[in-house]
């Protein structure tokens, strides 16, 4: 009777446990959607940020670094010199080059944002630039690269870069240090699956082909209603945690040459420096002469900390970009070329891509204008006043703009 009594008791001990196991199941079961949402977080942030971030560094090294050495060769050949010309030659085709390198560049620069290993990211240099030349592959035109791909002076497409170079870093990590063939076999499947995902690539370049057209019809259409959208948009974006520089270059590369588009860079720039002008002035009694400099000359990126706390710090500086935007497109006629839309202040490459892509289409009393007024004066007085009058109504506080530089 006591082993009766015993088991009958050991069945009911397990009872609770019965049902606090079927209890841990359902809350299992319930945070399902909770560590979906924390996956998708993770990759979009390593897909979309880290990923981005990247990809704008080996832009930086590359075609931004490649145009504004061009410029400066331009500039030189202006002189009439003999020795002027000879140098801005020289100066041409070190610029060509390193814009040509842009697809490698994107492939290194993503490859080590996602943190993969060395023989990874140099192999990705290839991916990015066979990604660059996606449509190519696709067309099958590939055959005369080997050949043109020096003379054409074309970079190629940055969104293919982006593609082929992910995907390429992402297997990469998958095989890297698996086997003792690294040194083999790393390269061999970067370079392989690279190749493969042109194909993966092309509808994400056709799509942005469709904005990038839509941008075109659009600005020729209604340009004082596109000025406010681009400007504002792209000023957003170049505060944000995203690569304002890598998503105009992707856009406006699709067509580089049409005035449309070169008009959609000029109000993109300005919405840009509207935000680093801004941004600058406004928070002067914060960070004074070194904040001043490091967000007027380096990146607004600097306040997302404190955007984080307080998102009104933004309203001034979209409040700027909304009025300088539709001033570029329908009064001054500002253009910018796509390397200089995403980057306003930033080491003067806005400024630089500005007159370089507005030289001779509009007069130089104008540009000069344009460029004070729309770049550096309005954003400033616009910037300053609003967020001195959100100050009075308490909706910036003392050291909300603050920098820990």
């Amino acid at each position: 009777m006591k082993k009766k009594g015993t088991e009958t008791n050991f069945i009911q001990d397990q009872k609770p446990d019965s049902t606090e196991s079927q209890e841990v199941g359902l809350i299992d079961h319930n945070n399902h959607p909770k560590k979906f949402l924390l996956i998708v977080k993770k990759y979009a942030n390593r897909w979309f940020i880290q990923a981005f971030s990247g990809m704008a560094q080996g832009l930086f090294v590359t075609l931004i670094a490649g145009t504004i050495i061009k410029q400066l060769g331009k500039l030189i050949q202006s002189t009439g010199t003999p020795a002027g010309i000879s140098i801005g030659n020289g100066l041409n085709v070190i610029g060509s080059m390193a814009s040509i390198l842009m697809g490698a560049g994107i492939g290194a620069g993503i490859a080590k944002y996602l943190k993969c290993s060395n023989l990874t990211v140099l192999s990705c240099t290839v991916a990015g630039l066979i990604g660059a030349f996606s449509l190519s592959f696709i067309e099958g035109t590939w055959v005369n690269l080997a050949t043109q791909t020096i003379s054409i002076k074309s970079p190629g497409n940055p969104v293919g870069s982006y593609v082929c170079a992910l995907i390429a870093a992402e297997v990469g990590n998958l095989v890297s240090g698996k086997t003792k063939l690294d040194i083999l076999l790393v390269p061999l499947t970067v370079i392989f699956v690279s190749a493969l995902s042109t194909f993966v690539a092309w509808p994400f370049i056709k799509f942005i082909d469709l904005i990038a057209k839509g941008i075109e019809i659009s600005v020729a259409a209604t340009p004082f209603f596109m000025g406010i959208v681009i400007s504002t948009t792209m000023g957003l974006l170049l505060t944000l945690p995203t690569s304002s520089a890598a998503i105009w270059i992707s856009i406006a590369a699709v067509s580089p040459n049409s005035d449309a588009m070169l008009i959609a860079g000029g109000a993109a720039c300005v919405g840009c420096c509207a935000h680093m002008v801004g941004f600058a002035v406004s928070s002067f009694r914060e960070n004074r002469w070194g904040g001043l400099i490091a967000q007027g000359l380096g990146t607004s990126m600097l306040q997302i900390p404190n955007l984080i706390k307080n998102p009104k710090i933004l309203i001034p500086q979209i409040v700027a970009s909304m009025i300088v935007g539709p001033l570029s497109t329908t009064v001054f006629m500002l253009r910018c070329n796509a390397s200089g839309g995403g980057m306003g202040t930033s080491g003067f490459v806005g400024i630089l891509g500005m007159i370089e892509a507005s030289s001779g289409l509009i007069p130089v009393w104008q540009l000069t204008l344009g460029i004070l007024l729309l770049a550096i004066v309005i954003p400033a007085i616009i910037s300053f006043g609003v967020s001195e009058l959100l100050r009075k109504v308490n909706w910036i506080k003392v050291n909300d703009m603050k920098l820990e530089i």
